[in-house]
């Protein structure tokens, strides 16, 4: 799927520090409950064609555990620390609101530094997260907004 160097220790931690960075940072802009995020990351399959590889994960909080690699987190990391490799990725996040809503945001990551959507852009970023055309209705429920900067 992804290659990342092994030789070099030191790289790879400071690699899973910047992407876990970058998540702590996206829990806090998205604020309290629940929160649905999506990272989907082009690829070149063995047969030249373009494929993606995508991955999800709730997070409720700026708390992960960072040790079970196994962890949905854990997978979400890996794949924002692959846009270090050259590539980029899109990170989307769906937050509940008390009253039933969500709020989707989305950013273009590119060497884990995420490059905040706008609303319209957002929506485009959600077509493309749930394979639907831009012309398909939306359900009422779902709000685009400007996504905040990251730290």
């Amino acid at each position: 799927m992804i290659n990342f160097p092994s030789h070099d220790l030191p790289a790879a931690r400071e690699l899973a520090r910047r992407s876990m960075t970058l998540l702590r940072s996206l829990a806090c802009a998205a604020g309290e409950g629940m929160h649905h995020l999506t990272v989907v990351m082009p690829t070149k399959e063995e047969n030249g064609r373009i494929g993606c590889v995508e991955a999800q994960c709730l997070i409720d909080g700026p708390v992960f555990n960072e040790d079970d690699e196994n962890d949905p987190v854990t997978v979400i990391a890996l794949l924002l620390a692959a846009t270090t490799t050259g590539t980029s990725a899109m990170l989307a996040a769906r937050s509940l609101d008390a009253d039933g809503g969500v709020r989707f945001m989305s950013w273009m990551v590119r060497d884990l530094t995420a490059h905040p959507a706008t609303a319209e852009q957002s929506h485009v970023a959600y077509c493309v997260s749930e394979d639907i055309d831009l012309c398909d209705p939306v359900p009422p429920a779902i709000t685009f907004v400007d996504a905040p900067a990251l730290a």
